[in-house]
């Protein structure tokens, strides 16, 4: 996080989308690609595949990092505002939260976090990755069809 907000907090950009040279811009526009079905081009390819997000799956130990995407960006856009006498920059309170400019509503957002295996079973987010990643790690089926459309609408 402290790498991500480096822009940021040094006054050369406004935002997370735009800090350049950052993984968190790399997961924001990859989520858009995968969001909008867009194709990669190829100079938006990365270099390197950065770990995933695997949030609770630590337990079973798999390679990635202990946070669901969205908590990480929840978490990453309200320390990104909070303002440092010793830094020249921070996210201006006027610019939208980055789950409002990534299309997830707020109520969705809570009812989806409060009633997490009501609606999914071990993984959420965008359909398409959700089949692949249960097909990555042996699974056979995925839960949460209906509740994957409600919080990424294509």
């Amino acid at each position: 996080m402290y790498v991500d907000l480096n822009p940021i907090r040094a006054g050369v950009t406004p935002s997370l989308e735009q800090s350049d040279f950052t993984s968190i811009q790399q997961r924001i526009r990859e989520h858009h690609q995968t969001k909008t079905l867009t194709q990669q081009s190829s100079s938006n390819t990365s270099r390197f595949q950065l770990l995933p997000f695997v949030g609770a799956e630590h337990q079973a130990k798999k390679a990635g990092i202990n946070f669901t995407f969205t908590d990480y960006l929840e978490l990453i856009d309200w320390t990104g505002r909070c303002i440092r006498n010793d830094k020249k920059g921070f996210i201006a309170p006027n610019q939208p939260k980055i789950l409002q400019q990534m299309g997830i509503t707020p109520d969705t957002w809570l009812e989806h976090s409060e009633q997490f295996m009501e609606h999914y079973a071990n993984v959420s987010g965008k359909w398409s990755r959700m089949c692949a990643f249960k097909q990555h790690v042996g699974g056979h089926w995925c839960k949460g069809k209906f509740a994957s459309h409600q919080l990424h609408p294509s």
